[in-house]
């Protein structure tokens, strides 16, 4: 009797803190709503402004999760970004590779790389982030510890693949094309050197619109509150 209360307690534990970090960690919205959010990482960069000419041009709003070493030098685009109504949100200072991090320190570092970078958005924007996306969708434990310590939501994705080389322009586009699904976080990246990207979006949200899917952003997606 004494041992099935014992492994009681322990689920009873494992349950609650697996359902504390429930509300803060997401890599897609709600499937039951034909919406879709597009992520652009790493920038400020060589596409930014592009990207944000397209959204302009096809009326819709998106998220950019920022670097803060991409951020110093391109303050501008970073206003560009948020007074066009697209949202800001959290990328860590320098982009550290926490996979490959294997010091004690790990939530510490953390924390300061989400610290600096917040603290750089704001002093160019007058927002306060409140979306995070650790580089290279690092989501363990401990991603989700800082995150809820500092009020932040953990944002991962549901697909994304401009990253790749090795794919030609029309491959990337049918890709997302596949994947375009209800709740749906498209990953993409504005710093990226190469056009495929820029080249396709427009036709993408074209594709994404007509199957009937309203393109908004990560907070709009996942309702939650400005």
């Amino acid at each position: 009797m004494k041992r099935i209360s014992y492994f009681l307690i322990l689920f009873f534990l494992f349950f609650n803190a697996a359902s504390s970090f429930a509300d803060i960690f997401y890599a897609n919205g709600d499937g039951k709503k034909k919406q879709i959010a597009l992520t652009f990482d790493d920038g400020p960069g060589i596409n930014t402004s592009e990207i944000l000419m397209i959204l302009k041009e096809k009326n819709i709003k998106a998220t950019f999760f920022i670097s803060g070493f991409s951020a110093v030098g391109n303050k501008e685009k970073i206003k560009q970004i948020f007074d066009s109504g697209n949202e800001l949100a959290n990328h860590t200072y320098s982009h550290v590779n926490f996979f490959k991090y294997d010091k004690d320190d790990i939530e510490d570092k953390m924390k300061s790389e989400i610290i600096k970078n917040e603290k750089l958005i704001y002093e160019i924007t007058g927002y306060k982030t409140k979306l995070l996306r650790i580089p290279n969708g690092f989501s363990r434990p401990p991603a989700k510890k800082v995150a809820k310590e500092l009020g932040y939501v953990l944002v991962n994705w549901s697909f994304g693949c401009d990253w790749n080389t090795k794919l030609t322009q029309e491959q990337m586009y049918e890709s997302y094309k596949k994947n375009i699904k209800a709740g749906a976080i498209f990953l993409m990246h504005d710093k990226i050197r190469s056009k495929k990207l820029s080249a396709f979006l427009p036709q993408l949200i074209d594709d994404i619109k007509k199957d009937g899917y309203e393109l908004v952003t990560v907070s709009e997606l996942l309702d939650l509150k400005q």
